[in-house]
């Protein structure tokens, strides 16, 4: 914790510091108190967007040992947060300080802390005349103009010697003055001086304030930069005015390294950068990495025990497994035998350091990814998936097994990676463009960048979702959620619907790609200039996806706050995910961990056994991979070849939280299948999966007892889950105890459709035999509408009738439906349930709907094209409505029925028929019936459709048209 001393207390430091160095040298109190500042800086999401202003500043500021934490929690005022920092800036347009906060800010101040208050920061908390009195003054009105002031205290340290700053900017006039304050520099307006930058002593602490800082043209000045610098450091206490801080006293050697001109074209090079910054020691890079003042950084392992490691888990012993690769981008060898290796480092000694390094594998050749299995391990190594298994037990690999082959090796940062064992006991993994096309299981697959799982035998294999570009993260939340992040833009990213649900659906064509569900893709870098090829000022290079999945963590990181890398911006970037719909949103916060050290490089965090953050930090000072700079050489993995890339270094670190325990007290190596049932509701989810996989790698059912015992228990922990439960289903599925031979197994399965935690219920669903008798007990349990509720038939079912207290519960229910028999009542419900506006409105809802519709087509038309639309429905939602009829329809049409039924449903659509239903029908019977294929039509039939066009919109008319001309009846629908 950083504890700020009160005035008084620095005072007497320096008068007793100053006796001693008189006496006995000449040592300077700066130099002896030379630590790091830590400042808070209030923001909000308001107009003047403080979070990219504050990103201006923050490089300026921590190059001189100034580290500032921007949040805009609001909640963060509180005397026990605000006491780690050395003082606060506000800026931004916030409202409703509460009384706590009130008082908190005030003692925080009144004991020695600092507050420097920019711009709109007079016009925040109008409400609290004592927030005014703090700041000085209120805003009251402005104008804009081309501005510059006058110093009035020209001795003044804080202005004394800044250079001039003229800037437009907006021309503050303040109210409510309080006369307790030093006035700086004023703006001149005719005979009126402004008051414009002041000081003010209160009780032991101090605050500035400046009328200055509207937008990035004035943050973007020098002068202003200073000017903030030295109203921070007067806040903090005279002694700060001339401290040396801890800053980087980086040493440069010489190299060549490109450089990429930010908002110049992809790959387009400037001139090369030749003074190169040199490696720093593992404990002095440490200290050049900012981190949260909650948490502290501890180093693991370093160039001792481990170079150049690219991903790393545990055992079940707790002991740290690492992929180390030397060979990375460039060294392929011919027959694939390298330098890399598989290591497994071990803490002896207990005392946070890796004392112990075993070799498990050697002469791999570019391996990317591990993920353990049974006796071993399986590796990522394009072309192959390999399996290597100790069979004695002296953790050295004696067996190898190629488990399938296909991975492209054109490109080795676009191979597979990430390698991650699920919740449904698969193995879980990445890919780039470097792709997939191979045979696995008698199955060819043929796939680019994106997200796939397999059985860990190697016996199958599934392409679940596409993405837009390299993917090198892939994680999980505490209910089996699937997230991940690609290398550029698009992170997080939100896997809810596989892609075999898109495929059941005649002529839909390629799945769609899933998307970023981020507000921001924006970096947070502490240096000012970070070398991008693209995206600048973006991730670039965004490696690993980690929720944090433990509880050592303060409460508000639990199942909530999720990590993504960038080692291009030397940073790991923090965003908060809450539920949205049957998705999910992700806040930017900024960054977790953020260095000025040009080598750290952090590429996968992962929550490990002691509930601490782990960073692999790969420490290298090349991270770009392509393109080649002009006059270069592109090595054999398509990355440009330079002989700075470094292969002598790594760091492995913990971040922990300081208030927390961070223990490592499970060792499963031993446990007994009882104890193993136990740890399925532990607190840490590295141990619940870790229990799982080793109850179904152990393959007995005399567990099945004390499974179902966890399923039928209701406790619901502090976030509404109950992981016992959720891992019990998952487990049973694991062993094959799933299939509904065993009733009592079958019983609790169908009991868990109720179960109070909805994430349950999600696996429940996700579990279920596919067949009659569960489709029963799903449509029972009211996750969906019930076509036969009275009134269901008029306009629509209210969505409150379902179960609307978990949308992504009512998408389970949807995709189980649709891969289960086809039913009459299912094709009823889905109808009634697309025409709501809030189920068409959501994304993965309406795609669900479109799987279960088409799998019962027919039941689906019937009563679709029976609803009517509210008159007021708005376009979007007539839209999203229309693409599931649409597809629907589409699905129809591919069929291989005789299609007798079509002339029911287009003369059911003349009258009365919602005439946005009626088009996006008709749109996708003329889009995908096939060509020379017409249905059998009678003359009665054949006359009432020859006034079809004439009660449908103009929009339909073309697809009328093109219709009867497949159909070879020129004229059907009273269209030429």
């Amino acid at each position: 914790m950083i504890l700020k001393l009160q005035l008084f207390q620095r005072a007497f430091l320096f008068l007793f510091l100053s006796l001693i160095f008189s006496v006995f040298g000449s040592t300077s109190v700066a130099q002896d108190s030379g630590n790091q500042l830590h400042i808070l800086f209030l923001g909000d999401d308001g107009h003047h967007q403080p979070m990219e202003r504050a990103q201006q500043i923050i490089p300026f500021l921590a190059s001189r040992g100034i580290y500032v934490h921007y949040t805009e929690r609001q909640e963060d005022l509180s005397v026990e947060n605000l006491n780690q920092f050395d003082s606060v800036i506000f800026y931004g347009n916030r409202t409703g300080l509460t009384g706590a906060q009130e008082s908190a800010l005030y003692q925080y101040v009144n004991e020695g802390g600092g507050l420097v208050a920019i711009h709109s920061a007079s016009a925040m908390f109008p409400e609290s005349d004592a927030y005014i009195n703090l700041i000085g003054g209120a805003f009251k009105a402005h104008g804009t103009d081309t501005v510059s002031v006058e110093h009035v205290a020209t001795g003044h340290p804080i202005v004394s010697g800044l250079p001039e700053l003229v800037s437009w900017d907006e021309t503050y006039v303040h109210m409510k003055h309080n006369p307790d304050k030093q006035v700086l520099s004023v703006r001149v307006e005719g005979e009126h001086e402004e008051p414009w930058t002041w000081i003010r002593n209160q009780g032991n602490g101090r605050v500035f304030y400046t009328a200055w800082g509207h937008d990035e043209r004035t943050w973007s000045k020098i002068a202003f930069k200073q000017l903030i610098e030295e109203g921070l450091r007067w806040t903090v206490g005279d002694w700060a005015m001339d401290t040396i801080f801890d800053h980087p006293t980086f040493t440069f050697g010489e190299g060549e390294l490109p450089y990429y001109p930010p908002g110049e074209p992809w790959g387009t090079v400037g001139e090369p950068i030749t003074k190169i910054q040199n490696p720093l020691d593992p404990e002095e890079s440490r200290d050049h990495i900012m981190v949260d003042p909650d948490f502290e950084l501890k180093l693991f392992a370093s160039e001792d025990q481990v170079i150049n490691p690219i991903d790393l888990t545990w055992d079940e012993k707790g002991r740290l497994w690492v992929t180390e690769t030397v060979d990375y981008p460039n060294k392929f060898t011919e027959n694939r035998e390298g330098n890399d290796r598989i290591k497994i480092l071990e803490d002896t000694n207990n005392d946070g350091r890796a004392d112990k390094v075993t070799v498990f594998a050697d002469g791999l050749n570019i391996p990317t990814s591990l993920v353990l299995y049974r006796d071993g391990v399986i590796v990522s190594q394009a072309p192959d998936f390999i399996y290597f298994k100790d069979t004695d037990g002296d953790d050295v690999a004696d067996e190898r097994e190629v488990l399938f082959t296909g991975w492209g090796t054109f490109d080795t940062h676009a191979g597979p990676s990430n390698l991650r064992y699920g919740f449904d006991n698969q193995i879980w993994g990445t890919v780039g463009y470097s792709a997939f096309d191979g045979t696995v299981g008698e199955e060819q697959h043929q796939f680019s960048s994106g997200f796939y799982r397999f059985q860990p035998d190697g016996s199958s294999l599934e392409y679940i979702s596409g993405t837009t570009n390299n993917t090198w993260g892939i994680g999980f939340n505490e209910e089996g959620i699937v997230f991940g992040s690609t290398a550029n833009r698009d992170l997080p990213l939100h896997s809810a619907i596989p892609n075999r649900f898109y495929n059941s659906v005649r002529g839909f064509g390629q799945a769609p790609r899933i998307q970023m569900i981020a507000n921001s893709n924006r970096i947070y870098p502490l240096l000012d200039e970070v070398r991008q090829v693209d995206q600048h000022g973006r991730y670039t290079s965004a490696s690993g996806f980690q929720m944090y999945t433990a509880r050592d963590f303060p409460k508000e990181y639990w199942n909530r706050h999720a990590f993504v890398s960038d080692p291009t911006g030397h940073l790991t970037g923090e965003f908060i995910m809450s539920k949205d719909g049957s998705s999910y949103k992700a806040e930017n916060i900024g960054s977790f961990l953020v260095s000025q050290d040009e080598w750290f490089s952090p590429i996968q965090t992962r929550v490990g056994p002691d509930g601490a953050l782990w960073v692999l930090d790969w420490y290298n000072i090349v991270i770009q991979h392509n393109p080649t700079p002009a006059g270069k050489e592109t090595g054999e993995g398509n990355a440009y070849v330079n002989d700075l890339r470094d292969r002598q270094h790594a760091r492995i670190y913990r971040v922990v939280n300081k208030e927390a325990d961070h223990s490592q007290d499970v060792n499963l190596g031993d446990a007994s299948p009882e104890e193993l049932v136990q740890t399925l509701s532990d607190d840490n989810l590295f141990w619940r999966l870790t229990a799982q996989r080793l109850l179904v790698e152990r393959g007995e059912t005399d567990v099945v007892p004390q499974l179902i015992e966890l399923i039928e228990n209701e406790h619901l922990d502090e976030l509404g889950l109950n992981p016992g439960a959720l891992h019990a289903i998952w487990t049973l599925e694991g062993l094959g105890e799933l299939d509904d031979s065993n009733r009592e197994v079958y019983n609790a399965l169908i009991g868990a459709l109720h179960h109070p935690a909805s994430s349950v219920r999600r696996a429940a669903l996700m579990t279920i035999p596919r067949n009659q008798q569960t489709l029963e007990a799903v449509l029972a349990a009211d996750f969906l509408p019930d076509p036969t509720a009275p009134g269901s038939m008029g306009y629509m079912i209210p969505a409150t009738q379902m179960d609307a207290s978990d949308s992504q519960v009512r998408l389970a229910a949807l995709l189980a439906v649709a891969e289960m028999p086809a039913s009459e009542k299912v094709g009823q419900t889905v109808a009634e349930l697309i025409v709501t506006e809030e189920n068409a409105n959501d994304q993965g809802i309406r795609h669900a709907s479109m799987a279960a519709g088409a799998k019962n087509e027919n039941s689906f038309l019937n009563r679709v094209l029976q609803k009517q639309l509210p008159e007021n429905a708005d376009s979007t939602y007539k839209a999203n409505v229309g693409f599931v009829i649409e597809h629907v329809a589409g699905h129809y049409a591919l069929g291989e029925s005789p299609h007798s039924s079509v002339s029911d449903y287009l003369t059911m659509i003349i009258e009365p028929a919602d005439p946005m239903i009626a088009t996006a029908f008709i749109r996708g019977l003329a889009t995908e019936w096939p060509d020379e294929s017409a249905p059998e039509l009678s003359e009665d039939v054949i006359n009432r459709l020859s006034g079809l066009s004439g009660v449908l919109p103009d929009e339909a008319q073309e697809h009328l048209t093109s219709l009867a001309e497949t159909w070879d009846y020129p004229g059907l629908f009273g269209t030429q």
